[in-house]
């Protein structure tokens, strides 16, 4: 498929696209639940449900070698977040943490986005040629 050859469009973030991200990354939670970890198991599975959310919404790149390097990294970029952050703390509540996971989602759907981008560039570029 190439960059030009967009057949399909991203999708919307619905609820129902939200809990479907969240189940799938529920062994995320359980794995840190084996270890004893819960409260950081909540983290990693918002975090690893955040980016199957975005993976879901721009399900239209799938077949990009680049999108999965993206998503690949953006799962790696999530573990800094979720040892460093003490989630056991009891004034840490999910809005105080609304900002960061934002943040986060940024980051993550600004990083596809920028490389498409990129990407439709070069194509065109070298279709001129």
């Amino acid at each position: 498929m190439d960059a030009g050859d967009d057949t399909e469009k991203s999708r919307e973030l619905t609820a129902k696209s939200g809990y479907l991200a969240m189940l799938i990354a529920l062994p995320v939670f359980i794995l840190f639940c084996i270890f004893g970890k819960w409260e950081m198991g909540i983290g990693g599975w918002i975090c690893a449900g955040l980016v199957v959310a975005i993976a879901r919404q721009r399900w239209d790149l799938r077949r990009r070698v680049w999108f999965w390097i993206v998503i690949t990294a953006a799962f790696l970029l999530q573990v800094p977040l979720v040892v460093l952050i003490p989630w056991n703390d009891r004034n840490l509540t999910g809005i105080s943490l609304l900002p960061v996971a934002v943040l986060d989602y940024g980051l993550v759907y600004g990083c596809i986005k920028l490389i498409e981008k990129a990407k439709r560039g070069k194509h065109e570029e070298s279709e001129l040629s």
